[in-house]
Formats: structure tokens, sequence, C-alpha cells
């Protein structure tokens, strides 16, 4: 397999079927992380995706443009060499399915109510990054041998997570309707923001429709930022998301190697969401990813099956 970010072929002449990505039962793993450091050692150690922010120290802020290209093709770098390993049936295993790098949207830490000029501004950096990410996938999806041949999937799939309240305490829906519809069909999380609304369950369902793919919560107000406090409220979302009455969630919160199995168990999730950084760092230096952390927690979660 070329090494992602080689300068391979242009294929506009190739017109092969659309990829269909492997049936996977498994829970899936999300790394919350600030840096291109961090987003390889997620992708070398096992995890599903990473939530990629600048400034963790305020709850993640948008990364630069340069950081995003260079996390693409660090964690495309990282998928090739586990696809090479897998040898030539790799198209089928679940395991080698696109590395998810989540970009942050946020242009400042405080509150998620946005003025004009901060709603430009993350409307230009989704618009911007998803250009980026369509310029690149053309160096990190693998080449077809012959246009009769299946699409081969990326090594990354971008997305995006954002969040925007109103000032009177609901979903910003026009706000998150036209930053999906920017994102280009790419997946969007709504973050956390959604645990500072009174009604969580109401506004998990004014997400219905917004493009919104993925939420992360901890289950509310009450939980506290602990999965475990907010696991009835959790496993009422999940319910309904099974119903097809919302997006998936992503359970966060808290959410340790010491814990996953007893937050899987009581919120029925099929995602989880953490930091794994050092032990030891205080919040306000750059937080440095802990591969083996990493490592630990996909295994525990991946035996989990749905």
């Amino acid at each position: 397999m070329p090494v992602a970010g080689a300068s391979w072929p242009r294929r506009d002449n190739v017109v092969p079927r659309p990829y269909q990505r492997p049936t996977s039962t498994r829970v899936s793993v999300e790394i919350c992380l600030e840096s291109v450091a961090g987003v390889r050692a997620a992708a070398r150690a096992g995890a599903d995706r990473a939530e990629l922010c600048d400034n963790l120290a305020v709850g993640g802020t948008t990364p630069s443009v340069g950081a995003v290209e260079a996390a693409i093709l660090a964690a495309a770098e990282q998928v090739a060499d586990r696809r090479q390993a897998m040898g030539p049936g790799w198209p089928s295993n679940p395991d080698a399915a696109p590395f998810g790098l989540q970009v942050m949207i946020r242009p400042r830490g405080g509150s998620f109510v946005y003025d004009s000029d901060e709603r430009r501004a993350m409307v230009a950096d989704v618009r911007r990054i998803a250009s980026l990410a369509d310029e690149l996938e053309d160096f990190t999806r693998p080449v077809p041998t012959s246009a009769a041949g299946r699409a081969l999937p990326p090594a990354v799939e971008v997305g995006f997570v954002v969040g925007a309240l109103t000032r009177t305490g609901e979903v910003d829906r026009g706000l998150v309707r036209l930053l999906a519809a920017t994102a280009g069909g790419a997946p969007v999380t709504f973050h956390k923001a959604i645990d500072e609304l009174a009604d969580l369950e109401a506004a998990y369902r004014s997400l219905r429709g917004l493009g919104v793919n993925r939420v992360l919560t901890s289950g509310g107000r009450d939980a506290a930022g602990d999965a475990l406090k907010g696991a009835p409220a959790l496993a009422r979302l999940v319910e309904l998301s099974h119903q097809g009455v919302g997006p998936t969630v992503i359970v966060a919160g808290g959410v340790r190697a010491a814990n996953v199995d007893q937050v899987l168990a009581a919120t029925s999730a099929d995602e989880v969401h953490l930091r794994c950084s050092l032990p030891g760092l205080s919040h306000d230096v750059p937080q440095e990813t802990d591969e083996e952390a990493v490592r630990c927690i996909s295994s525990l979660v991946h035996a989990v099956k749905r």
C-alpha cells in the first residue's frame, strides 16, 4: 500500500462502485486530544476516532488548519500501516475502516451563545476544513486497480464537532443546521453544550433534521459531567437513538478503564468518549496523549458487542 501523503496519481477516469463500510457490532472509542502527536497515538493504539481540539484548558477550541492537515496525514499513515499488516483481504476487515478525525469548531471558550462575527468564523472554519479534507482524500484513499473495481475506503474520515445555544436556553437550530450543511455530508457531532440545557430529552429531539449524526453528553445538568450519575438519562437517549428518534449517543464524562464496563452496562451505549492524557499533567499545560491508556480502553471497549 502506498504511504499516506505520497503524490499518488489522480483518479479522474476511475469510477468505482461506492464503498460499503464493513459491518461491525463493537462499541466505538473516541479520544479527545489537542495535538497531532495525540492523533497519531490514538490511531496507532486502536481508537476508532479522535476529537481534535486546541486549548483543552477551556474545553476545546478550533485547531489551526495546519494542525488539521498534519493530523489527517498522521492518522492516514497509521491506517496505511495497519491495512498493510492485514494483507490483501483488508477491505473486508472492520478494523480497516477509516479513522475518524472529528474537528472541534468553537471560536473561544466560555458560553455557547455566539454573536454574528463568531458565527461567521465558525462557518468559515467548517468550509475551509471540509475543502481541505476533500483535497487530501485523493492522497489518502488507496487507488482502485480498475474502473470496474469497488471503491476502497479513505484512510481518514473527517468530521466536525459543533454546538450552539440560544439566549433563551435552546439549541441554536439555525446555526447548527448551517454548519452541518456547510460540512457537505461529513459526520457532525453536537457536543456537551447540550448538557447545559434544562430539558435534555427535548434538546436531543430538537437535533433531528439538522444534519447531526451524533450527540456527546454526560446525561444533562444533574449528571455534573459524570456518566455514571447520568446513566438513567443516557440510557433513555440511547433507547431513543435506537428507535431512530435522534442522533447516535456518545457517552462521556469520567469514563475510564476502571469503570467502562459499568458505564456500558448502565447505558447500553454504542460509543464512548474520553481523554487519555498522561497522568500528572495540570489542566493548563499541553495535554499529551497516553498511548498505552488508549490501547487499554480500546481493548476493553471493543470486547463489548452490541
